[in-house]
């Protein structure tokens, strides 16, 4: 697949998923014009290396599916998802889920992007919807700081769990039962 002119990541390939380092998850939500995501993360720090995988980009998903698909896939892994959505939050965390709202603050979408471009990602071969989405992902306008607001719903999931376990102070205190 070709990229857009002016995409913000540059710094990826197709690769093979390692979660030697352990997995931390990323969620999106959508329902009826987006979907909802579920990205794994696996930070190989030694190396500046993001390992990506996508599970989950689907529309229409119910509480009850998404704590399906979520437990099916993340377990008692950690998942950060969009703070934007906290009553959906507290109903996958009732249900048994180790999930936290990802922290939004002012400029964190560049902020998040800049902590990603730092590293090289190796992206697992069958996340289809990621990699159309890293092909598009560009700049409103050239030398802007903010992202088009579209072909982001896997990549705003990878952002929540990057930033998540770069940008947090307290790093290695990921579980939050």
């Amino acid at each position: 697949m070709e990229k857009a002119e002016g995409v913000i990541y540059t710094n990826w390939k197709i690769g093979q998923f390692n979660k030697d380092n352990g997995s931390v998850f990323g969620q999106d939500y959508g329902f009826s014009n987006d979907p909802s995501t579920l990205i794994e993360t696996s930070i190989d720090k030694t190396n500046k290396r993001i390992y990506i995988k996508e599970h989950v980009h689907k529309q229409g998903l119910t509480t009850s599916e998404l704590a399906q698909l979520n437990q099916q896939f993340a377990g008692r892994d950690l998942i950060v998802g969009d703070n934007s959505e906290p009553r959906l939050i507290a109903e996958l965390k009732a249900r048994g889920l180790n999930i936290v709202a990802t922290i939004k603050g002012a400029d964190s979408v560049k902020y998040g992007i800049s902590l990603i471009q730092d590293y090289d990602l190796i992206i697992e071969e069958n996340s289809v919807n990621l990699i159309k989405e890293l092909n598009n992902y560009c700049w409103l306008e050239k030398k802007s700081e903010t992202p088009v607001d579209k072909w982001n719903h896997c990549l705003d999931a990878m952002r929540y769990a990057i930033s998540y376990q770069l940008a947090n102070p307290n790093k290695g205190n990921y579980s939050v039962y």
